[in-house]
């Protein structure tokens, strides 16, 4: 399992890096900031890669909207992976993504953020749901950040049964 650590603060790297080592855990979290300096002071601090290349210390690019050069940025700061608001996700800019040697998420926004955009965004959807996951998956897209995991262990589920796979 990993834990992703969004670093909402200033002067948060350092002591979540000593949070998470003194507990033995800094091979199962990865960290994220849509403050780019934040990740990029992980990278400073922890610039380590395993024998494959890459980072042992993952960090995130956190994006609402992404602006044109955002693979740009994203590599400027040394992030392992970028994290995409749900309804930016595109397979074009997953393929990007992933041809820059990047791994990437879409995240959806918590309960206040979502009830604005089902009520003044997107009038078509009910919230968060199966489709919606599925649509966003079909990008491309490596891991989902959702609020409803029941409702994504159902598509899982029905996506294994109709593919004739077992889930662990």
């Amino acid at each position: 399992m990993t834990a992703k650590i969004e670093l909402k603060g200033p002067g948060t790297a350092v002591p979540v890096l000593k949070l998470v080592e003194s507990m033995g855990m800094a091979d199962q979290c990865h960290y994220s900031s849509f403050d780019h300096s934040r990740i990029a002071r992980i990278r400073e601090l922890r610039p380590q890669r395993g024998p494959d290349g890459s980072h042992i210390y993952r960090t995130g690019a956190l994006f609402v909207d992404p602006p044109e050069n955002f693979i740009e940025m994203s590599k400027a700061v040394g992030a392992s992976e970028v994290h995409l608001k749900y309804d930016t996700c595109t397979k074009e800019r997953v393929t990007s993504i992933h041809a820059n040697g990047m791994d990437s998420m879409a995240w959806w926004r918590g309960p206040p953020g979502m009830l604005e955009d089902v009520t003044e965004k997107y009038l078509d959807v009910g919230n968060e749901d199966e489709l919606m996951y599925l649509t966003v998956i079909n990008t491309g897209v490596d891991t989902l950040c959702v609020n409803k995991p029941e409702i994504m262990a159902s598509l899982l589920k029905s996506m294994a049964e109709n593919s004739g796979c077992q889930m662990a």
